[in-house]
């Protein structure tokens, strides 16, 4: 009998019970509570030096755990459950499990939910491109004042789109701007092969500023890997078309935000919508909250209500092949 501990999930035991009643495993529920600063800090890798507590249900079901469902974990976790061999983090990245043990040791497989949410992601990518090129927050501040002000808007139809990153989300981002009549060019991915007719051109990582120069809009949906933090910095931004916009719903890290501000205060571009944030929440004290032409979502690109159900049945599938000796999919790559 396989033990499994699912945190936070109490409220879908019923949808536990309906996906793996057939399964040789015992599921045992417990929570574990971080603060999303926590979550911010591991995903920069900062650490906090916060030593978060674990309830003594919690440590005594780590103790017995093969298996766990669930966003993170306390740090240092492999220490605690010892008899760990895969954990399922129900979130397309992994970096919030930096700090736990778990990416390092070789006796614990992890996996993600992988493209789950890839379609989802780009949704919110399109949501704060639109938002910029159709002005939407100078309207809404014309609507709470009862003002009328017609003010020219931009067209996607046309326009170069530039994809940093193409997996998942990067694939699902050219396919919406194939949608909407967009030349589509994105950086080369590294271990997958490229759907025909999706992409009008690929650039190597080498020549990334190219890419930059020729797009209108640049989309960032590379993963929060160490060698992705800075990737778009001052000479990045000074690539870019001063009437270009800059969308990030990848990580964080990824932008150099103090180079980012400087290029929305002198015009350098025309705009950036932003869903992540190297610091999350975002302090009152950015200047993001300031800079011109920019518009911020609190990281909610996947804050459906149909996530956690979508990934419990991703879980619930992967448990399955677990159960029989099969290779679980949307595994982390280890690097050798």
């Amino acid at each position: 009998m396989t033990f499994v501990v699912a945190l936070n999930c109490i409220r879908y035991r019923p949808l536990f019970s309906e996906l793996t009643a057939h399964l040789p495993v015992e599921i045992h529920f417990e929570e574990f509570e971080i603060p999303w600063e926590e979550v911010s800090a591991r995903r920069a890798r900062r650490p906090t030096g916060r030593s978060l507590p674990v309830a003594p249900g919690l440590r005594e079901a780590l103790a017995r755990a093969e298996v766990i469902f669930g966003f993170t974990l306390p740090t240092n976790a492999v220490d605690l459950a010892p008899r760990l061999r895969w954990i399922e983090t129900p979130a397309t990245g992994y970096d919030q499990l930096n700090f736990t043990g778990v990416l390092e040791s070789p006796s614990v497989c992890v996996t993600t939910v992988g493209g789950l949410f890839a379609r989802d992601v780009a949704e919110h990518a399109f949501a704060l491109l639109l938002a910029l090129t159709r002005r939407l927050p100078l309207f809404f501040a014309a609507q709470g004042a009862h003002e009328w002000r017609p003010v020219p808007v931009m067209e996607l139809t046309g326009r170069t789109l530039g994809i940093v990153g193409f997996g998942n989300i990067g694939q699902a981002v050219a396919e919406l701007g194939r949608a909407f009549g967009m030349k589509v060019v994105a950086t080369r991915p590294t271990r997958r092969a490229v759907p025909s007719g999706l992409v009008d051109e690929l650039y190597d990582r080498d020549r990334l500023r190219e890419l930059l120069r020729c797009a209108d809009v640049v989309v960032v949906t590379v993963s929060g890997s160490e060698t992705n933090r800075g990737l778009i910095g001052p000479a990045e931004l000074r690539s870019m078309k001063q009437t270009s916009f800059l969308i990030n719903v990848s990580r964080g890290i990824v932008i150099n935000e103090e180079a980012l501000v400087e290029a929305l205060n002198r015009g350098a571009i025309a705009g950036a919508g932003l869903d992540v944030f190297e610091e999350e929440p975002l302090p009152a004290s950015s200047p993001l909250w300031r800079a011109p032409n920019v518009v911020i979502t609190p990281h909610v690109a996947i804050a459906l209500e149909s996530r956690m159900p979508r990934c419990i049945r991703h879980f619930a599938d992967n448990l399955v092949r677990y159960c029989r000796g099969e290779p679980v999919i949307d595994a982390v790559k280890r690097s050798s």
